[in-house]
């Protein structure tokens, strides 16, 4: 990684090279790809050291299983926010999931071929019409979509914490094939009472199964439950409630609430919640744009509230610049501005092109902001 400081700006630019390790991963080395890019992006802010060596025992599943491209960096990125209080990245170092193996089998139905299945058994037949199957996944949808594990490890490695975050569908969307081999489709809107009972039951288990882990009996778990967004939705769910497990511990004691919700900028829900705020955000749009005329650029804010006050703001630059001289004028453009427009926020700035991201702009609350400028 190469960096150099742009005097004018006193900002620093950092030059990430490209991943040309290849893996054996059954899912397409694309996908896993950007999976990979997306987390390292969004860690960048939560300040953790990041072991990098041992990648998930799952790796990939959340692609397999997670509809909605802005829930998949939310489940990763905000649980690993709110491991912050049990799990101080002053006294721990990250490491993606390494215990938990039988994770895609428990995402299943339960079964005689499948008893670790935490989502309801069906009766299904095997001259069953497509009708009265749909209407057997509708009685008994599919309520947990994935388990998301982070390891929480010491200096030397040894695991001193684990948080899981269990993704929970607020639609299934089902899928059923015909005899004649043509699909039909449904899908089934799940009760948020039902849909919290469901998730923390499912978590007992999962706990039970954990402490019965020898390497894992008496460390600490942390747990969070988050509602999934639909298909299309263009701002991630939010985990509501969350429990911590002490490494005594054998089941859960108790629940507790969290008040967070994203608010997309610009969009009439937005500007209800705070018309300031998408206000600066069009005002920045229109300001670059100016400098910047030979570009389409569009500004897309996501804004995140805890107990009603903004906590993070990320706003992704959609563009066509993807030279890199480009990208650096740009953040020559933008740097100061951030600053005089979001004082006192924190900010995640992200440059996206056709080909990609292409470059990240940080600014913590009272510093100057950073930039990496993605080869």
């Amino acid at each position: 990684m190469k960096k150099w400081m742009l005097a004018s700006l006193s900002l620093f630019v950092f030059l990430s090279g490209c991943n040309n390790n290849k893996t054996q991963e059954v899912i397409d080395e694309e996908t896993l790809e950007i999976q990979d890019s997306a987390a390292s992006e969004a860690r960048e802010y939560l300040t953790y050291k990041i072991n990098k060596q041992k990648k998930s025992v799952n790796r990939g599943l959340i692609t397999m299983m997670i509809n909605n491209r802005s829930d998949m960096d939310e489940i990763e990125t905000g649980l690993m926010s709110l491991s912050k209080d049990h799990f101080s990245p002053d006294d721990f170092v990250y490491q993606e999931g390494q215990y938990l193996k039988d994770i895609p089998s428990w995402l299943g139905r339960e079964s005689k071929d499948n008893e670790q299945g935490l989502n309801p058994a069906i009766d299904i037949t095997k001259n069953m019409g497509w009708e009265e199957r749909i209407e057997r996944e509708k009685k008994d949808p599919m309520y947990l979509a994935y388990i998301h594990e982070q390891n929480y490890v010491d200096s030397k490695g040894k695991i001193k914490g684990i948080s899981l975050g269990f993704a929970m569908n607020k639609i299934d969307y089902i899928r059923v094939k015909d005899s004649n081999g043509l699909m039909h489709f449904d899908e089934k809107v799940i009760d948020d009472k039902v849909l919290e009972e469901y998730g923390k039951k499912a978590a007992e288990k999962v706990v039970s199964r954990i402490r019965s882990m020898k390497e894992l009996k008496d460390v600490p778990i942390f747990i969070s439950i988050y509602k999934l967004q639909p298909i299309n939705s263009v701002v991630p769910g939010n985990y509501f409630t969350s429990s911590y497990v002490d490494d005594n511990d054998k089941t859960i004691k108790k629940w507790e609430d969290i008040k967070e919700k994203f608010y997309y900028f610009p969009s009439k829900e937005g500007e209800e919640k705070d018309r300031d705020l998408q206000n600066r955000i069009r005002d920045l749009e229109d300001y670059v744009s100016k400098y910047f005329s030979h570009q389409d650029i569009e500004f897309v804010g996501k804004a995140l509230y805890k107990k009603d006050n903004l906590n993070q703001l990320a706003i992704d630059v959609h563009t066509g610049m993807v030279k890199e001289t480009e990208l650096i004028g740009f953040a020559q453009a933008i740097g100061p501005e951030i600053v005089d427009y979001f004082p006192h926020m924190p900010v995640y700035l992200y440059v996206k092109t056709p080909k990609g991201l292409k470059a990240t702009i940080v600014k913590e609350v009272d510093q100057e902001p950073f930039v990496e400028i993605h080869e």
